[in-house]
């Protein structure tokens, strides 16, 4: 019995929880039954859902955020930055299941790309895990559970029980929102910048591996290039666009003036504040 009650007490949680997340499918509780269940096992401070198809923009279709962090964790992001997210590339790679931790998928200069300095990394996020499931009709939804930056960072063991949980919690979304490709909108994210049509495919490809945070080397090893020939490519890119800095080449990307972005609320705030963890 001894090595038993461990067991038998996570079992008992999971199952209230998976209880509590039943009797709230289809209903506007859903997600923060999803949250308050998975919390029985492993800490998140927050969980958003999004549905991705294609390069169309991106349905946001619930979240545990409050209006500020909403606007600009779920609105900002859904008009644009999310073709340089991380867990969208496994979407466009065919991901349709599965759980990952962003930092472990993400490139390896993600922190000093332009993305994460001007959208993620004023969000106020340490980390997310993602879990990843097929809506149908085309559309895959991102589960993400998250932690703020002043929050304990997500350990192994954390990853390996929501893992653990991921058919349980994949399958749950999926047929909570399972009429879901019946009535979706079919909106576009921006368009880039007019110049970009002087770009080759190559040139960019390239640029979209730049501003997802890829160094040059990394650029070089997956596209089977020389460094040199990523720096050139690199330098007519920028000839060709006008501009002269990644801030520029990020908002020429986004279909606006090669200029720097500045998001609507940038002036007002660098960095949503954070609440402090408080234990449970």
């Amino acid at each position: 019995m001894t090595h038993t009650a461990p067991k038998l007490r996570l079992l008992e949680q999971w199952s209230r929880a998976i209880a509590e997340i039943a009797a709230a499918q289809r209903a506007p509780s859903f997600v923060p039954a999803l949250l308050a269940s998975v919390r029985r096992l492993v800490d998140f401070d927050f969980v958003m859902v999004f549905a991705y198809a294609g390069t169309a923009r991106p349905l946001t279709l619930a979240d545990t955020l409050d209006g500020p962090r909403h606007r600009i964790i779920a609105e900002d992001y859904a008009d644009g930055p999310f073709l340089l997210d991380p867990f969208f590339r496994l979407v466009e790679e065919g991901r349709r299941d599965g759980c990952y931790r962003l930092h472990d998928v993400a490139p390896d200069h993600f922190r000093r790309s332009e993305y994460f300095r001007i959208h993620y990394g004023r969000t106020g996020i340490g980390e997310e895990i993602g879990v990843f499931f097929d809506i149908g009709g085309g559309l895959t939804g991102v589960t993400s559970f998250g932690r703020w930056d002043s929050s304990p960072p997500i350990t192994r063991s954390d990853l390996e029980i929501l893992r653990a949980l991921e058919p349980a919690i994949g399958a749950l979304c999926a047929g909570h929102w399972s009429n879901l490709h019946a009535r979706r909108e079919q909106s576009q994210p921006r368009t880039a910048h007019p110049a970009f049509e002087s770009l080759t495919l190559r040139e960019r490809e390239i640029v979209t591996m730049v501003l997802r945070g890829h160094s040059t080397e990394s650029i070089a090893m997956q596209l089977a290039i020389s460094p040199g020939t990523v720096k050139i490519h690199r330098k007519n890119i920028y000839r060709k666009l006008k501009v002269s800095t990644q801030a520029e080449l990020f908002a020429a990307f986004l279909g606006l003036s090669p200029e720097p972005y500045s998001p609507r609320d940038m002036a007002e705030a660098a960095q949503i504040p954070q609440h402090r963890r408080t234990s449970r």
